[in-house]
C-alpha cells in the first residue's frame, strides 16, 4: 500500500512539474524583468552642473531603458523608473524645469497595448525616492504616423520649484495642471495630484456621479478667452496660458538627447 501511495504522489508531483513548464515557458522572463543590454550610459538631460538623468540598459535610443537620477553634490544615483520591454524611456516633447531642492518631476514616455503614456516620475525628497502617475494619453500609433508623433513633440512639461507640474499640449489648445505636495509620502493612488480646474459649490454631500456633472457643468461655464475670471487659490482656468509660468532650465536644455553611435540600430536583415 505504502508503494502505490509513494508512486501516486510522484506522478502527481510531474504532473505539477509538467504544468509549472508550461506555464512558464522555456527560458521565459519574469514581466517586470527587462532584458540587459550591453549599452552605455549616457546622459540623456543635465539639469544643472551637479544634477543629470542618465539612461541605461537601452536597445537602441527609439527604445528607452532604465532612467536615473543622480546628485553629484550629494553622492546620489537613483532608479528613477523601469520599463517593460518595447517601452520607451526618455519624453520625445518639450520639458522645462526650475530646479529646487526638494520637490523634482521629470516626463518620460512608454507605450502599452492600447495608447502611449505620458508617465511622470516625481520626488518630494530630493530624489531618494520616486512614484510615478500617467500626466497624459496619445495614440498607439505616436511613432508610425506623422500626425500622431508631433502630438507628442509639441506637448510642453513645465515644473517649477514649489512642485507645480504644467502639461501642454498645444494641439488641444489647453493645459493642466498639477501639483506635488512636499509630504515624503505623496503616492499618486491615495493623494489627488491633479489641481482642479473650476470650483463648484456644495459638494460635500454629493454622490462622485454628481460631483462629477456639477464640475463638467462648472468647467463648461468658464470663458476660453480672456480676460478670465480669478479662481480660488488652488485652482486654474485649463484656457489661461497667460497664467502658466515661462521655465528655464539652469543648463539651458529643452528636451531630452540620446546619442545614436552610442548604441546602434541593428536592423533584422543586417
Amino acid at each position: 500500500m505504502t508503494k502505490i501511495i509513494l508512486t501516486c504522489l510522484a506522478l502527481l508531483l510531474a504532473g505539477c512539474s509538467s504544468i509549472a513548464s508550461i506555464g512558464a515557458g522555456v527560458g521565459a522572463m519574469p514581466v517586470s524583468q527587462r532584458p540587459t543590454y550591453d549599452s552605455p550610459q549616457q546622459v540623456i538631460y543635465r539639469i544643472d552642473e551637479h544634477r543629470y538623468i542618465t539612461l541605461e540598459n537601452y536597445e537602441d535610443c527609439r527604445v528607452g531603458g532604465i532612467m536615473k537620477w543622480h546628485d553629484a553634490r550629494k553622492d546620489l544615483h537613483v532608479v528613477m523608473s523601469r520599463y517593460k520591454d518595447g517601452g520607451r524611456g526618455f519624453w520625445p516633447g518639450k520639458f522645462s524645469i526650475e530646479p529646487g531642492d526638494e520637490r523634482f518631476a521629470v516626463p518620460s514616455f512608454g507605450c502599452g497595448d492600447k495608447a502611449c503614456y505620458l508617465t511622470i516620475a516625481f520626488t518630494n525628497d530630493a530624489g531618494n525616492t520616486w512614484d510615478t502617475f500617467v500626466g497624459g494619453q496619445y495614440s498607439l500609433y505616436a511613432y508610425k504616423e506623422a500626425g500622431s508623433r508631433q502630438a507628442v513633440i509639441d506637448t510642453d512639461v513645465r515644473v517649477t520649484k514649489e512642485g507645480h507640474i504644467y502639461v501642454i499640449p498645444w494641439h488641444r489648445h489647453m493645459y493642466s495642471r498639477y501639483r506635488l505636495d512636499g509630504t515624503k509620502d505623496q503616492n499618486p493612488k491615495g493623494t489627488a495630484i491633479r489641481d482642479e480646474r473650476c470650483a463648484p459649490e456644495n459638494t460635500d454631500t454629493m454622490s462622485s456621479f454628481d460631483r462629477q456633472a456639477l464640475e463638467e457643468k462648472c468647467n463648461d461655464s468658464r470663458t476660453k478667452k480672456p480676460p478670465f475670471p480669478p479662481l480660488p487659490p488652488g485652482r486654474y482656468d485649463e484656457y489661461d496660458f497667460a497664467s502658466v509660468p515661462r521655465i528655464k532650465t539652469t543648463s539651458g536644455q529643452e528636451r531630452f538627447t540620446c546619442d545614436p553611435s552610442l548604441n546602434p540600430v541593428i536592423n533584422d536583415d543586417d
